[in-house]
């Protein structure tokens, strides 16, 4: 008998290989494109059972081939297909995850690490994800982990121009400090708690989303 939730419902992430190469932006497009999946799948009743436990896999198509496959499925696509982007499947049970899904590889590449601080706070629009630097994770894990902290923030209210405009957003990678004036900022708007099945142990924060402008700790000297 598997184990208690190994058929639980997953969303499923899939990056072309070599497409994106920096974890701002492909955290960007997966924020992104796990948003529009919620939105477009809405009525979708597997989606309903899903948000309670809004479990996420990031998958890497290695070739142009199974990327066209995975475009064929029922998806949300964030970014340009022939480019950057990230495809966001409905939540389905690892049992329903069909061929397709089955052959495609765990996103286990290194990406290029995200920055400490923002340039400059220039992009008050935009959401801010703050990974916690103590949590160490895969790229893949922190993709999923900045997707669901992307749903959190939609599902808070008040944002419907960003979501409207595509969940623009910047990631970033501090020290201590900056991540806890982070999670302390009045702007902050969803803590991701993970639950502990993979990588790092139950209830670490591992990323929070900022709205507006971003703490001092954050914003680099102009």
């Amino acid at each position: 008998m598997p184990p208690a939730g190994a058929d639980a419902l997953r969303m499923y992430l899939v990056l072309r290989r070599g497409a994106v190469t920096t974890l701002a932006r492909g955290g960007e497009l997966a924020g992104a494109a796990a948003v529009a999946c919620v939105r477009a799948f809405a009525d979708d009743p597997r989606l309903a059972e899903w948000r309670p436990r809004p479990r996420k896999v990031c998958l890497r198509a290695r070739t142009a081939a199974q990327w066209r496959e995975v475009l064929g499925e029922p998806h949300a696509l964030a970014g340009d297909a022939g480019g950057e982007a990230v495809a966001a499947l409905p939540p389905r049970r690892l049992s329903e995850r069909g061929a397709l899904l089955e052959r495609l590889q765990a996103m286990s590449g290194a990406l290029e690490p995200a920055p400490a601080r923002a340039a400059c706070d220039d992009a008050r629009e935009a959401v801010t994800y703050v990974l916690n630097p103590a949590a160490r994770m895969s790229s893949g894990k922190t993709l999923a982990q900045v997707a669901h902290a992307a749903v959190m923030a939609a599902d808070g209210g008040g944002v419907e121009g960003w979501v409207a405009a595509g969940c623009p957003a910047r990631v970033l990678a501090p020290d201590a400090g900056g991540f806890a004036a982070a999670a302390d900022a009045a702007g902050c708007v969803a803590r991701v708690v993970d639950a502990g099945l993979t990588e790092i142990a139950p209830g670490t924060v591992t990323v929070v989303a900022l709205t507006g402008a971003v703490p001092a700790e954050l914003t680099s000297p102009a």
